[in-house]
């Protein structure tokens, strides 16, 4: 086998906005009481925490928990963004989101949540 195939990541054959839709499609937030989000806006890596923050504060992931709080803390200390979920079972997940893409992101916080990694593709059904 060529050496090519060893150095291709996992997804890679993936778009990565493809992939950050259909893993932002997966996002039940029933498990979460709140998150807090912390981030200075002056630091490189801010692109991923900008779109979880984006996503979870879209319509229909808010109306899988309406109680859920996000708070937002802006700094100025030049450290790397991050944000930390309080889960239902009393558990703090510390998410350090400096130098990941979107799509990982959304895909570990699923992974953590015990939600599909990946949502469903194609058109969603209209709520009764």
């Amino acid at each position: 086998m060529c050496k090519m195939w060893e150095s291709i990541r996992y997804g890679v054959r993936w778009k990565p906005m493809q992939r950050f839709a259909l893993a932002s499609r997966a996002i039940n937030l029933k498990n979460v009481e709140k998150i807090q989000i912390s981030l200075d806006p002056f630091h490189p890596n801010n692109n991923s925490l900008r779109y979880f923050w984006h996503v979870i504060t879209t319509t229909k992931v808010k109306m899988t928990n309406p109680r859920m709080k996000v708070t937002t803390e802006i700094r100025n200390d030049g450290k790397g963004p991050f944000f930390v979920a309080d889960l239902a079972d009393k558990k703090k997940v510390v998410f350090k989101t400096d130098g990941m893409q979107p799509m990982d992101v959304v895909m570990r916080f699923n992974r953590v949540l015990g939600n599909p990694e990946l949502g469903n593709s194609g058109l969603r059904k209209i709520p009764e």
